[in-house]
């Protein structure tokens, strides 16, 4: 098993079925971390004992390890060559919520394990996304590999004209795409409140970049939303107005 450097981690497109569970909070630090939010597994499937099924399990193995020592990280496990016929390594990687305390991130990455092995059972790839922690494997090499792509988008069947509202969401959102530090940041403005957060360790300029990207397909896509949440490959941003937030089945996942 090999620890592999801390650089951006995009989604790949291999990654292409959804699972969609709606959100019932109102507010995002509030949630519960294991909550689902989405996940996608590939179609192709590893047999039972074969070469890939092993180093999975010990990328997997490796994650759960880590994930009480720090927010983020990757792995490979197995040597270089090909995935074809079960044979070749394994790539993977874990993230939290910028918020978590280490305890928390274990618990949820943990929490993660579980449902992923539930949701994409022998999938070659799969992703999964809780409201506290992010996990996602491979059988191909996607570690630094800029990838900007929409991933998951959902929008409030709610919407509001109210000029307050707007200025106080487009505050938000501002404060949410500039100024990141350690890829994670919260804010609020009015009954509005939102975060945003960048994987891994995309350089500044990338993450301010990335999140730009993704206020502008959020306001884009889901227009004057009370609530709104997009995931690029390597950031997402949200936000939600007091008191409010998604009723289940509102969400798309998006290849």
């Amino acid at each position: 098993m090999h620890q592999r450097d801390r650089r951006c981690c995009p989604v790949a497109a291999a990654v292409v079925i959804a699972v969609l569970i709606g959100l019932c909070t109102t507010v995002i630090t509030e949630a519960a971390t294991g909550t689902f939010i989405y996940a996608g597994c590939s179609p192709s499937k590893y047999q039972p004992g074969t070469p890939f099924e092993g180093n999975l399990n010990s990328l997997l193995t490796s994650i759960a390890n880590a994930a009480p020592n720090g927010g983020y990280n990757t792995f490979t496990s197995g040597s270089n060559g090909t995935g074809d016929g079960g044979a070749g390594p394994a790539y993977g990687l874990y993230q939290c919520r910028g918020d978590l305390g280490n305890a928390d991130c274990a618990a949820c990455v943990r929490d993660a394990l579980a449902q992923l092995g539930e949701v994409c059972a022998s999938a070659y790839a799969a992703s999964l996304q809780l409201e506290g922690c992010y996990v996602r494997y491979d059988s191909s090499d996607f570690v630094g590999k800029p990838d900007t792509a929409m991933v998951y988008r959902k929008c409030s069947t709610s919407t509001s004209g109210d000029g307050e509202f707007l200025r106080s969401r487009d505050a938000v959102l501002a404060a949410l795409q500039g100024g990141v530090e350690s890829g994670y940041k919260a804010s609020s403005s009015g009954d509005v409140q939102g975060v945003s957060q960048c994987l891994g360790d995309l350089a500044a300029a990338d993450c301010t970049a990335c999140l730009a990207q993704a206020v502008g397909q959020l306001k884009g896509t889901c227009g004057t939303a009370l609530a709104a949440d997009v995931y690029l490959a390597q950031c997402y941003v949200r936000y939600w107005a007091s008191g409010y937030y998604f009723r289940p089945s509102q969400g798309t996942y998006a290849q």
